[in-house]
């Protein structure tokens, strides 16, 4: 893998890893994956938005806590920090959806 950034670049992807007692509302919610969302500027580059799998900006959380309780499974080389003329994240496209296909 890559040499981890300071900054988590938007549109990499984390999985949920673990919880502890600082974040039991976590227990039933290990193994849901996110994407980093693009920075607000209001924030700063401290606060990392969680986007869900439905593309939605669903939660935040700091470089810390993101690295003590999420895996990194993609980095990103997105350097478009706050999203400046892209385009809204989507849903997650999800590996089951070709599970049972034949590929011919």
């Amino acid at each position: 893998m890559k040499r981890l950034p300071k900054i988590i670049p938007p549109r990499s992807r984390v999985r949920l890893a673990k919880a502890d007692q600082k974040t039991p509302e976590w227990q039933t919610e290990i193994g849901r994956q996110f994407r980093i969302g693009y920075y607000s500027r209001q924030d700063a580059l401290d606060c990392i938005w969680l986007v869900n799998e439905q593309g939605e900006y669903e939660q935040t959380t700091d470089r810390d806590a993101l690295l003590r309780y999420f895996t990194i499974e993609k980095l990103t080389d997105e350097r478009n920090y706050y999203g400046a003329n892209k385009r809204k994240l989507g849903a997650l496209k999800s590996k089951k959806a070709n599970k049972g296909r034949k590929l011919v």
